[in-house]
């Protein structure tokens, strides 16, 4: 199978952006109108799963800023990227959850073809701060009792597909303990009857893959601008979904479709995946809306010029 979709949390219009500054008496209706736009550009580019483009979100993680005895601290940096991000801190360790991420969803707007993301537990943990968890290991295995309530909630609402970002991961390759990453997924996925995809990018896990191939998920997702594409094509995915972020978030010239399919076939080959997915290699929110638009209507045609032998 052959599909596709769109990897986090969409742009804001210069409009919306301005009318969440000063908090207009239009803001609801911009984000609701905007939702509702973005919603109908991926039905139009006839992606394999929609998603909720997430205006509201600030950042991957601050949703869970609702759960219980949880604070805010200082801002931090999103990895290398000139953007920053809320800490949470957990004060009296993690509770609650299930429903956080569904009710910050506008699940009425979206078709039965539906996909949402999550945060990695090692991802989350290692975000984040929780002084009442005497090491990170138990902090990322509560993390990941709670995401996986989380997790069985959306697929109870119809979400076929369940990103799962895991960017620490990737930016930590060299020194993060994979047997705790797989403790946490395998937390996070038990009994979640949806296929998940865990998606590494802001760092090279070339010379992890295989590891990675044993990870307790449907399938892995790569950034080819961090993790080289020929890396990739070591290795048989026969038991894995393959997901590649063709489409890059980084830079706002539109993808050459003739190379990015060319590119994939020969993925494809190489690889054997169970399915291919084909995607946004991380958010587009970190370029303009006009330019997220034309990448999400190439996403399509790429997706339906790849050859699946």
């Amino acid at each position: 199978m052959i599909s596709s979709y769109t990897l986090g949390i969409f742009p804001r219009s210069e409009e919306l952006i301005e009318a969440t500054r000063k908090h207009t008496s239009n803001l609801s209706s911009l984000f609701l109108k905007e939702t509702k736009e973005y919603i109908s550009l991926q039905k139009k580019a006839k992606l394999g799963y929609v998603s909720d483009p997430l205006l509201k979100w600030d950042d991957i993680f601050r949703p869970f800023a609702q759960l219980k005895s949880v604070k805010f601290a200082a801002l931090n940096r999103i990895y290398e990227m000139n953007t920053f991000y809320r800490r949470l801190f957990f004060k009296n360790g993690v509770k609650g959850g299930g429903n956080i991420v569904k009710s910050n969803l506008a699940i009425s707007l979206l078709p039965k073809n539906r996909t949402v993301c999550l945060p990695e537990p090692y991802t989350f943990a290692d975000r984040h701060l929780s002084p009442k968890n005497k090491s990170k290991d138990e902090f990322v295995i509560e993390l990941a009792k709670m995401l996986r309530k989380e997790a069985l909630t959306l697929v109870k609402a119809g979400f076929k597909l369940i990103q799962i970002i895991g960017p620490s991961i990737a930016y930590n390759i060299n020194k993060v303990d994979l047997d705790l990453v797989k403790e946490g997924l395998d937390i996070l996925t038990r009994d979640v009857k949806a296929k998940t995809i865990l998606h590494f990018y802001f760092g090279d896990v070339s010379k992890k893959i295989e590891r990675l191939l044993d990870l307790p998920v449907s399938g892995l997702g790569f950034d080819p601008t961090s993790t080289p594409v020929a890396s990739i094509k070591k290795y048989n995915f026969s038991e894995k979904s393959l997901a590649i972020g063709m489409v890059d978030s980084y830079m706002t010239k539109v993808e050459n479709k003739k190379k990015c399919i060319s590119e994939m076939n020969q993925i494809v080959s190489k690889t054997k995946p169970k399915d291919v997915f084909v995607t946004t290699n991380f958010d587009l929110e970190y370029i303009p809306k006009e330019f997220a638009q034309k990448k999400i209507l190439v996403l399509g045609e790429i997706a339906r010029g790849i050859k699946y032998v």
